[in-house]
């Protein structure tokens, strides 16, 4: 995670969205005919609304979630409403700039969406309210307390973010240690932690080669062991035996968490057995699946296949899968000596009595 302050116009953020708009079908006809619309329903603004120039605005990357050019166009920009269009929050950070604030740039905080939205239809002032302040965390706050209960709930990813801030600005909350401890492991292992939106994004796109998009996932990793080696041998793991393949696969990323939360439930042996347990484990599925992806997918149809109709619990039958390659490709093998936890007899996949007569084993 950079520790530089992204900060990007309103301006600029309106126009990348522009162009991920144009790229979907919308035409600048369409937008012409949206603010058309606008000016001609008899809506006004409600009353004592101010007004800002939209070249004075920024938005801060620390805290906001990334542009949705969908729901900007869609809910905003096709039924635009002056009467609905609420105030963006903003706030000017004084006495920061050894942290790259400027004092005088205006960073909202809350608004993000109407805010580009009002700049797409070509509005060159939206409604604004600015906070003055000196304390550098109070976006992240703001934000979060704003938007948490809202209809639109926070992502996983929005709050990770928030607490990756406020640990940079000093604070050492339970949650945001526990935060900066799972980046931790995703920096050591050279992986991008960010949904997909962001990956696509050109600008906000991750500097790594992989990514994992799965937040929650990340989240168990570092709950089940705080000091973060699970989450980080998980990680290298998965990177080591599936290279080439840019993102983490989650079905894969909770298999091996399950067998090593399994064997933590019991009398822990995996790591005294095998330092490198979870890499041994993942190169014998590698002997049936050179992708993680079709690893995963094939778990899921096997499970069809001996189970029609069962619900997928990811952890359980990913584990599982894992255990069950492990033991038939591992069964000629010398030195195969790793007991795999199991969830018992009724969740085993079957593979050594009825597989998929796609997958293919080495013995």
């Amino acid at each position: 995670m950079s520790t530089t302050y992204l900060k990007k116009t309103l301006h600029e953020v309106a126009e990348e969205v522009r162009i991920h708009l144009l790229a979907d079908g919308v035409t600048p006809k369409m937008i012409d005919g949206y603010r058309k619309q606008a000016d001609t329903n008899g809506f006004d603004y409600p009353e004592g609304t101010t007004f800002v120039d939209t070249k004075l605005l920024s938005l801060d990357y620390e805290v906001q979630r990334v542009a949705i050019p969908k729901h900007i166009h869609k809910t905003i920009m096709a039924r635009y409403d002056q009467r609905v269009h609420s105030p963006a929050q903003a706030c000017r950070i004084i006495g920061h700039e050894h942290l790259g604030y400027d004092p005088e740039q205006i960073l909202i905080y809350d608004g993000q969406q109407r805010s580009c939205a009002a700049r797409l239809l070509g509005f060159n002032r939206v409604p604004c309210l600015i906070v003055d302040t000196d304390d550098p965390a109070f976006p992240s706050y703001a934000f979060e307390q704003l938007n948490e209960t809202g209809v639109k709930k926070l992502l996983p990813s929005d709050l990770h973010k928030n607490c990756l801030t406020r640990y940079k600005l000093g604070s050492r909350e339970p949650k945001n240690k526990l935060a900066r401890a799972l980046q931790n492991q995703f920096d050591e292992n050279s992986i991008d932690l960010q949904d997909k939106n962001a990956r696509k994004s050109v600008n906000l796109c991750g500097p790594n080669e992989y990514f994992m998009s799965h937040f929650k996932y990340a989240q168990k990793g570092i709950n089940l062991d705080p000091t973060g080696k699970i989450l980080y041998d998980i990680l290298s793991a998965i990177k080591q035996v599936f290279p080439r393949q840019e993102e983490i696969d989650q079905g894969v990323f909770i298999g091996l968490w399950e067998l090593a939360r399994l064997d933590l439930q019991s009398k822990p042996e995996l790591y005294q057995t095998n330092e490198h347990w979870m890499v041994e484990v993942l190169n014998y599925a590698k002997m049936s699946f050179k992708s993680s992806k079709v690893l995963h997918q094939t778990s899921k149809a096997q499970l069809q296949h001996i189970m029609e109709g069962a619900s997928w619990d990811a952890p359980k039958f990913m584990a599982n899968m894992l255990r069950e390659l492990y033991i038939i490709n591992g069964r000629y093998h010398s030195g195969t000596a790793l007991n795999l936890p199991t969830h018992g007899t009724g969740s085993s996949m079957q593979l050594a009595t009825n597989p998929l007569p796609n997958i293919q084993f080495t013995s």
